[in-house]
């Protein structure tokens, strides 16, 4: 291993406080608290260890520590939805807390999540919408928890709509049924 390697695999693993415990690991524990600077090293490593031509720039958020991603290869990240920005940002909260609670490290690229949120909101009322006239249920392509959880939200103030989360595994699809129009709603379903 060249010392550099070793140097830098030294450096995760006193970020991370140690190598990552077994499944017999106890209650999950609290992390330290991460620095942004060493969130941002570890991801412009990544980054350009895969060779690509992105740069990452994190801040602390308070509740969050937020990574930006900007350069030539933002697309890349972006393709199918997002999967590889997702990707990097589970990499990133793994090798940070190695299975410890500790503050969540959100990626984006240039306000793409944002733009994702509100094409998702309008999509599902839209398609509410169209419930609402035909009365027929109606199915949003598979979603990711946090995806599905905005869905659920948005469409729940919508009075004579429902949502429900249909599926098994992280992506599940979201059913929009009409129902019978009541007063106030509680909350947003489970999914």
């Amino acid at each position: 291993m060249r010392m550099e390697d070793e140097k830098r695999r030294d450096a995760v693993g006193s970020r991370s406080g140690g190598p990552e415990r077994g499944p017999d690991r106890g209650p999950e524990e609290e992390a330290p608290p991460a620095d942004p600077r060493d969130v941002e090293t570890l991801a412009n490593e990544l980054l350009h260890g895969l060779g690509l031509e992105l740069d990452a720039r994190a801040r602390d958020a308070g509740a969050t520590i937020e990574v930006d991603l900007a350069g030539p290869d933002r697309d890349l990240m972006l393709d199918h939805r997002g999967e590889a920005l997702n990707a990097l940002q589970y990499l990133l909260n793994r090798v940070i807390y190695r299975g410890r609670i500790g503050r969540k490290i959100h990626l984006d690229s240039e306000g793409y999540r944002q733009s994702r949120e509100d094409e998702i909101v309008e999509i599902a009322r839209r398609t509410a919408e169209g419930v609402l006239a035909r009365g027929q249920e109606s199915l949003l392509s598979p979603l990711n928890p946090y995806e599905r959880r905005l869905v659920h939200i948005a469409l729940n103030e919508i009075d004579g709509i429902g949502t429900r989360s249909i599926g098994d595994g992280f992506l599940k699809r979201v059913a929009i049924f009409r129902t019978a129009a009541r007063g106030p709603k509680t909350g947003p379903a489970e999914g």
